[in-house]
């Protein structure tokens, strides 16, 4: 007997020593992989008017002068000032300590997504799950380079997110810890989540504005509920409160709204949610489906239905294939499917329309620049959605009958993960919604929202009973399809960003050359390349306004042309 527990003691101890190690080895991964992809993405866009003290023309060169103009912009632009003195800061310091800390922050979203989906702070032992958070980040963040690896784009988005998510994280595990019975007062932990609270409050605006209510909402709840709060709550609602306070209350609010928001009535702005909410979704879809699947097959558990046998490919399936190996080999091979649906379009509908202006004609060139890369991601999630429905059994029958006898209610009330899941996404709507009083709504600005509905799908995952309704065949064809996804986008956007890159240093080495030689105007060759690896590659040409003004004032020319 003694034996035996002392088998089994040693054989748990090297499980767990072998599930840390390979947390460790997840983490590494995801961090030199984010490493590689800011390393090779150059300095961008805004990155040149946050490198100088804002509307001066002058170079940041101390710690004085970022704070300096980080009170500039907040006076005159808008109010983010703690991801402003990020950004300032970190470009004054220089890319390479940029690149580390954003590869850094990346990763520190992935652990938090992952714990807020267990309820825990430990994750040591859940290798799957951190490398699961990651990848469907990767997937599901809208315009992921614009966002996640551009300098300005990312500490505005991503860096605002981390302390949110970290702020927030001691109120969920709270409330867990309060579902069995136990309180804990944590009085060291006032001082700490009051700032805490500020710099999560004082990120960006919407995110901002739900973090404030939900803070407040837990501590009514938890008062309510159990007739006792601690006092780090009230601090922490208090701080997030006051940071977005100091958010919304700048000046350059006003002045930045006044440029963007004049004349633009409700109509625009429900509108602006539609095209927003959408395309949200879109980036999504796998996690969507994902969340859809366990729905399905817990509702068929719940209803006493017999697990179906596999089914074979069916035609749809076959035709789904058929599309997508056409697109493959024409996105590999000049893009010619693309090319004739543009011209065709162009022809048989714009034109007779009238539609004819450089500016409509362009911008519709420019969707179909990346359709086909679209096309083959969709098709592909779609495919593996729709053979992870046959190798389950999920038939339209079965699905129907299920839902005829489990109404979606039973089917929350049976479950406290569902229920946490279908929380999370409701949270994730909401906080788009916040955007209603905003002038403009881009995709960018879902970044919160989604990575809410990523751990909404982690949640589901990481949940043993819900786990374990996907067969050992599921599993084989999930992990495929992860990896073919991550080998695709992931392939794609370091090589592309690396091109960028390679391209932006030649015309940096050029101005360095012209003015040694006291030349104030230089000539650049258009860059061809229009791939971006559905977005996770952020770069244009330095022919748009914004990088071509800063570029003037950061290498003091006076001219930047770009040839047509």
């Amino acid at each position: 007997m003694q034996q035996d527990k002392e088998k089994y003691a040693e054989t748990t101890c090297v499980t767990e020593k072998t599930s840390a190690a390979g947390t460790m080895l997840a983490a590494g991964a995801i961090f030199a992989f984010m490493l590689a992809l800011n390393h090779f993405m150059p300095i961008h866009r805004d990155d040149y008017d946050y490198s100088l003290i804002w509307g001066t023309g002058v170079h940041v060169g101390a710690f004085s002068d970022v704070l300096s103009s980080a009170m500039q912009h907040y006076l005159l632009h808008g109010g983010r000032m703690m991801t402003v003195i990020c950004l300032n800061l970190f470009l004054w310091l220089g890319k390479p300590a940029f690149d580390a800390a954003n590869a850094l922050m990346f990763l520190a979203l992935a652990v938090l997504v992952t714990m807020h989906a267990l309820r825990r702070a430990e994750i040591r032992h859940a290798p799957g799950l951190l490398a699961a958070a990651a990848l469907m980040l990767w997937l599901a963040l809208p315009h992921f380079g614009e966002v996640a690896v551009w300098k300005s784009g990312s500490t505005v988005y991503l860096w605002s997110a981390v302390p949110a998510f970290l702020f927030l994280l001691p109120y969920n595990l709270a409330l867990k810890s309060m579902e069995c019975g136990i309180q804990r007062r944590c009085a060291w932990a006032v001082l700490p989540m009051l700032l805490l609270g500020i710099c999560a409050g004082w990120s960006i605006e919407n995110l901002a504005v739900t973090t404030v209510l939900l803070a407040f909402g837990i501590c009514l709840y938890v008062w309510r509920r159990y007739a006792y709060l601690p006092p780090w709550m009230v601090a922490g609602a208090l701080g997030a409160l006051l940071g977005l306070i100091g958010l919304v209350a700048a000046p350059g609010n006003y002045v930045r709204y006044d440029e963007q928001g004049t004349g633009k009535g409700i109509l625009t702005h429900i509108g602006n949610q539609f095209a927003g909410q959408g395309e949200m979704l879109l980036y999504l879809l796998p996690v969507l489906l994902l969340i859809l699947m366990i729905w399905r097959l817990y509702r068929r558990a719940r209803a006493g239905m017999e697990t179906a046998s596999a089914e074979r490919a069916g035609t749809g399936t076959i035709l789904l294939a058929a599309a997508l190996v056409l697109l493959a080999v024409s996105y590999f091979t000049g893009g010619w499917v693309a090319g004739a649906i543009r011209d065709a379009v162009i022809g048989g509908v714009l034109t007779p329309l009238g539609l004819t202006k450089p500016k409509t004609i362009h911008l519709f060139t420019n969707l179909m620049n990346g359709f086909e890369e679209m096309a083959i991601y969709w098709l592909a999630i779609l495919l593996f959605y729709a053979r992870l429905k046959q190798q389950l059994g999920l038939t339209a029958a079965s699905i129907r009958t299920a839902a005829s006898r489990v109404p979606a209610g039973e089917l929350l009330r049976s479950s406290p993960t569902l229920r946490y899941a279908a929380f999370l996404i409701a949270l994730g709507v909401c906080n788009n919604l916040v955007m209603l009083a905003a002038p403009t709504f881009p995709g960018r600005a879902t970044f919160s929202s989604a990575a809410m509905f990523v751990t909404a799908a982690l949640a589901l995952l990481g949940t043993p009973a819900l786990r374990s309704l996907l067969s050992a065949a599921t599993w084989r064809t999930i992990a495929a399809a992860a990896l073919l996804l991550f080998a695709y986008t992931g392939t794609a956007a370091l090589l592309i960003t690396h091109e960028m890159g390679a391209a932006d240093a030649a015309r940096i080495a050029q101005i360095e050359e012209a003015r040694a030689r006291g030349e104030t105007v230089v000539h650049f060759p258009r860059i061809d390349r229009t791939n971006r690896a559905l977005r996770h590659v952020y770069y244009e040409d330095w022919d748009n306004n914004v990088t071509k003004e800063g570029a003037i004032k950061y290498f003091g020319l006076t001219n930047i042309v770009v040839d047509k």
